[in-house]
């Protein structure tokens, strides 16, 4: 079951089971998918392995260079970059560092092949705390949370200071190791922490990046390991965010929900938006987010330029490098519509399955206006994998367009399993580049219809020439919700017809 294993590689079944209302709030955030399920990580996986494949072919770099500190992220970050054919140079930088940590490292550049080098920099850390002492002794003999952190943030930038050092020298880049948890808890150093390229910025530390780690061979004690920085400024990465990397998921995946929900939402606001009356221990942990994010925000666009009175200058060299220079992969190719990173993922996964087999997709949409061929024509190179789409919304358009049976329709409303399979067999005749059609029929909602409830979906899939594949789906959520719901289960079972092993990722009902 997903939720167990979310519990377990997050680490949160050691720390004691959810509140009444993260428990509830994390079934709910599992079942729409934003904790994404095994099959669509998989996915996730080789689609930044390929980004850095590209990058590292357009932008004319091979060589990684990044600090193993014996934590998950360095570990999963390094073995993209090698999977992906970078030359890869660990480097275990141990400032007083516990020895466990430094074991871990060097362990994990072993299992992973890699090129280690190992430096000391105590001697050279305890040398920079003596020189700030000069202009404060505190830093050297206090022991409050800010001297602390003023130590700590000297033991991240020595070491980035090392990395940037060594990639000079042979001609690579750093590599960023932050996972997307930490990018809004603010937990990193500024000028310390971030690199030049960043795989794993946008995964969760819940369950992505020890998912992830796992399944690219990382060491079991590495990716087990309990989260610390390594800085020497707290008990571990948890007890100094004040929650759990799952509890802090969850509270930023509904506070995102509740900006969606209640535009006009404010910070005296959040409790009550997000129903945590009845959980104190939720009503803490909502306090303690919201409060790292209002704290940390400026570390998020650092640096903070200022607007030229007169003319945009920044914009100007952007257009210049936008055109001239960024390697094609960072370019703004990607018409963003709104649609959630999984869609485009798995948009972006049907496309390269229809390239390899040399076929093309043609959608039949009818609650969904258009927006599923919308998130197909949002994926680069997307001109090779889409042939067109039928809106056909009006019952009419179903029967004139694509030669829906009016009288089925009559006999069993639009809202039908066999007006999909009608619809999907449609397109294919009336698209004969098309090897391909996907068709979308239901209720989006808010209200029930035709005797059908608000969510009730039909999807049906056909591949020219073999019989159509159809699933009554019921998803649960505003109209908005219900749509994306019901786009991304259509995506996923065209890559079901198109590549058998990703069948097990198609979660979107029960076969008729």
């Amino acid at each position: 079951m997903l939720e167990t294993e979310i519990l377990n590689l997050s680490r949160q079944d050691q720390a004691g089971a959810l509140s009444s209302w993260f428990a509830r709030k994390f079934t709910e955030q599992v079942k729409d998918g934003l904790f994404l399920p095994v099959p669509a990580l998989q996915r996730v996986q080789d689609h930044l392995i390929g980004q850095l494949q590209d990058y590292r072919r357009q932008a004319g770099v091979g060589t990684a260079v990044l600090g193993m500190s014996g934590g998950v992220d360095s570990a999963l970050t390094a073995a993209l970059f090698k999977a992906a054919g970078w030359q890869v140079i660990g480097l275990t930088l141990p400032i007083h560092q516990v020895p466990e940590e430094t074991d871990r490292g060097i362990d994990a550049c072993k299992a992973l092949g890699l090129e280690h080098f190992h430096l000391d920099l105590s001697a050279e850390y305890d040398a920079m705390v003596s020189a700030m002492a000069r202009l404060h002794p505190g830093i050297a003999t206090a022991d409050d949370d800010g001297a602390r952190t003023r130590r700590g943030n000297l033991r991240a930038r020595l070491r980035m200071m090392t990395l940037y050092d060594q990639a000079h020298r042979l001609g690579g880049l750093v590599a960023s190791t932050d996972n997307f948890s930490e990018l809004g808890a603010g937990f990193w150093t500024l000028h310390g922490d971030v690199g030049d390229l960043a795989p794993v910025q946008g995964l969760l530390k819940s369950w992505e990046i020890p998912w992830l780690a796992r399944n690219s061979g990382v060491p079991e004690h590495t990716w087990r390991a309990k989260p610390t920085d390594g800085l020497g400024i707290g008990a571990g990465d948890e007890a100094q965010i004040g929650a759990t990397y799952l509890e802090w998921d969850i509270v930023v995946f509904a506070l995102d929900q509740a900006r969606k929900d209640s535009p006009d939402m404010d910070m005296a606001d959040v409790q009550r938006r997000l129903g945590t009356d009845d959980d104190p221990h939720a009503q803490r942990i909502v306090s303690t987010v919201v409060t790292r994010l209002g704290r940390t925000w400026f570390k998020r666009v650092n640096p903070i330029n200022l607007a030229h009175p007169k003319a945009d200058r920044l914009a100007l060299i952007d257009r210049l490098d936008e055109r001239l220079f960024r390697p094609a992969i960072l370019r703004r190719q990607r018409v963003d519509i709104g649609f959630p990173d999984d869609l485009h993922l798995s948009a972006g996964a049907l496309c390269k399955l229809l390239e390899r087999r040399g076929c093309r997709v043609v959608t039949a949409e009818s609650c969904t206006g258009g927006l599923l061929a919308a998130s197909i024509a949002g994926v680069s190179g997307s001109s090779s994998a889409l042939e067109g789409s039928f809106v056909t919304y009006a019952p009419s358009m179903k029967v004139n367009a694509l030669g829906v049976s009016a009288q089925l329709i009559e006999e069993r409303t639009v809202y039908d399993p066999q007006v999909a399979r009608q619809m999907a067999t449609g397109a294919l005749d009336a698209a004969p580049g098309a090897g391909l059609a996907l068709a979308i029929t239901g209720v989006g909602g808010p209200d029930d219809d035709q005797g059908k409830p608000a969510g009730y979906v039909c999807i049906a899939a056909c591949l020219r020439g073999d019989a159509p594949v159809v699933r009554e789906c019921q998803f649960a959520g505003a109209p908005d919700v219900v749509l994306t719901k019901a786009i991304g289960a259509a995506l996923q079972l065209g890559i079901s017809l198109l590549d058998s092993t990703a069948a097990a990722g198609v979660d979107a009902g029960r076969s008729v």
